[in-house]
């Protein structure tokens, strides 16, 4: 049993059950182990529940890196940067509940060398951000309310793709298509580019 198998299933649980209602025993079930195998890898729940945090922050890093060092167009750099979030939350879903949860602090919360990723990540997006020719009201702007307004936004539209339920009057998207996401991405986009930017 690898340490990246546990913390993969881990995402999943954590995401379905959150921290609170988790436990080592429900998730030693899940992947037919014992406990002592988990706890092998990890301390205990919270370094468990800490790493899968941190690895969720750090999804794509390099990639947004890469994005804020290109020689793009500011604006075009600030539309990867978006794209690269949808893509990320398609390709992750247990994201949406597991960011949510914590940015609603109803969990137990973050603690230990998490805030610095979150720090980490915060200072990337203002680096992209900061390079656009932006409006004299939004230069000191708070990049933390940004984050969540963006996080927000794409997570609320990709859960109603992929929810279960029978809404008479929304349209029946096929689970599989990503135009619901390619939608959210460009609207997002030329919405907060139209607001922040001079012409």
């Amino acid at each position: 049993m690898t340490k990246k198998h546990i913390l993969d299933v881990a995402t999943e649980e954590f995401a379905i059950f959150g921290y609170s209602v988790l436990s080592m025993n429900k998730l030693a079930d899940k992947l037919k182990i014992n406990k002592a195998t988990i706890y092998y890898h990890f301390k205990d729940k919270r370094n468990l529940y800490d790493e899968v945090i941190s690895s969720i922050i750090e999804l794509n890093e390099e990639e947004k890196k890469e994005i804020l060092n290109s020689s793009l167009e500011a604006k075009e750099k600030f539309k990867r940067y978006i794209k690269l979030y949808t893509k990320t939350i398609s390709n992750n879903p247990s994201i949406i509940p597991l960011t949510l949860r914590e940015m609603a602090n109803f969990d137990l919360g973050i603690e230990n060398n998490i805030p610095n990723s979150i720090e980490k990540e915060l200072v990337l997006m203002k680096q992209i951000i900061s390079q656009l020719n932006l409006k004299e009201k939004y230069k000191d702007m708070d990049f933390y309310e940004l984050k969540a307004m963006i996080i927000g936004t794409i997570s609320s539209y990709y859960s109603m793709q992929k929810t279960p339920l029978k809404l008479n009057n929304i349209k029946d998207f096929d689970k599989n298509d990503t135009k619901i996401l390619n939608y959210v991405e460009e609207f997002i986009t030329n919405i907060l580019l139209d607001a922040l930017c001079e012409n």
